[in-house]
């Protein structure tokens, strides 16, 4: 068979298990994203006598075009306006949770025994949460114009730009033993001129370039232009560090001040869906739960620290800076998962010959764990509060702050 032909037998297995196994998650009223990561399970190589997948270099390709688009439509969405209001919070909080999981990360290191370089990484491995599986849950429970939300997708933005930093100079220290404070300026320097550039010069040209095309009556070319334009700014935003999907992400918060806005998200809505399913499906064929049985143990306590740890920093520094205890409960149990860049940060550090052979696969699993969790944990945490008795508890909910500055 040729690879053409595999390619295309692959797409077909993995869209009909997928569409099987996500419905029988629907009628089991059960979040759809389980539905998609047992799905890859299931084909995945991991998993025998299954195995249906030969080609899998061909889901990571469909997977990051997934990310791209759900993270564009996640921008599009993404109410910039009151970042005014939610700022402090964002990086109030942010730096609350990065801290303490830093410090957690180095007090489980510790215990576990583990070497110098194994809880430096895995620190920075913890320190961020998953952007796509909470934009993906929030959006499919339709809950992404909650505060709580906005506030979530603040941070998770935030923590991806430290992360990134905090890589660069690991890798640095583990290729010199000493840090560069130099390169690591620059790399900061680089990430706000991105950001800037994105929001500021992006946000003067892009909005007006599609209004110009709007007035074209064959839309077919401001769709065109407007795919062009978010691959671009992804594509940008690997170059200088960050992830495609967070330049994605920028750009369509730029976009967002088009009035084409809402026909965009329209319109694109249907890739993002097909892309976005696969990505997830792609997610769970990389699981190897062969593992699980060997590092289930120390999986289990860094998932426990991860849900605990961002609990606690992220709801309790949510409610710090001023919002209710329905807000703060959301977030804090919302962010408590490991994310996407777990295993970039855990795969860097086997490259550059610094960590154990077990970290990897450790952060793998433990990833695994909160990705099936966070769903339940997301689902959970906004059924609780429209309980009326519990929130008559504690009072009446608001979506701001209950002090003014």
């Amino acid at each position: 068979m040729s690879f053409e032909i595999q390619v295309i037998t692959d797409l077909a297995v993995v869209m009909v298990i997928a569409s099987v196994v996500a419905f029988i998650f629907y009628k089991l009223k059960q979040p759809l994203i389980l539905g998609y990561l047992i799905a890859g399970v299931i084909i995945g190589p991991y998993t025998p006598p299954f195995n249906f997948i030969k080609q899998t270099e061909f889901l990571s390709v469909f997977a990051e075009i997934g990310v791209v688009l759900l993270l564009f439509t996640i921008g599009l969405e993404f109410p910039i306006r009151k970042l005014r209001s939610i700022g402090k919070v964002v990086f109030g909080v942010s730096a609350i949770e990065i801290t303490l999981m830093i410090v957690v990360s180095w007090v489980l290191g510790t215990l576990l025994n583990w070497g110098f370089y194994d809880t430096l990484f895995l620190g920075a491995a913890l320190a961020s949460s998953s952007t796509t599986i909470i934009a993906k849950v929030l959006g499919d429970s339709g809950k992404l114009k909650e505060i709580s939300a906005t506030i979530m997708l603040g941070i998770l933005v935030v923590e991806d730009v430290v992360v990134v930093i905090i890589l660069a100079m690991l890798q640095n220290v583990a290729a010199t033993s000493v840090i560069s404070i130099s390169s690591s300026l620059w790399l900061v320097a680089k990430l706000v001129i991105f950001i800037g550039g994105t929001l500021i010069i992006g946000g003067f040209f892009v909005p007006k370039l599609l209004d110009r095309f709007s007035v074209v009556q064959n839309h077919e070319l401001l769709y065109i232009l407007m795919i062009g334009v978010c691959f671009v700014f992804a594509i940008m935003a690997t170059q200088i560090g960050f992830s495609a999907g967070i330049g994605a992400f920028l750009i369509g918060v730029v976009i967002a001040r088009s009035r084409l806005r809402e026909e965009i998200n329209r319109e694109i809505g249907p890739f993002k869906i097909v892309f976005g399913a696969i990505f997830f499906v792609s997610m769970g064929a990389l699981m190897d739960i062969t593992q699980i049985a060997t590092y289930w143990l120390p999986a289990v306590i860094i998932t426990i620290a991860v849900i605990t740890t961002k609990l606690a920093s992220c709801g309790f520094g949510t409610h710090l800076f001023g919002y209710d205890k329905k807000t703060s409960i959301q977030v804090g149990l919302g962010m408590g998962q490991i994310g996407e860049f777990a295993f970039i940060v855990a795969k860097a550090g086997q490259d550059s010959g610094v960590t154990s052979s077990f970290l990897l696969p450790i952060i793998g699993v433990a990833t695994m764990i909160t990705a099936f969790i966070t769903p339940y944990l997301i689902k959970f945490s906004y059924k609780w509060h429209s309980n009326p008795q519990l929130e008559g508890r504690y009072g009446e909910i608001e979506s701001e702050p209950y002090y003014r500055t």
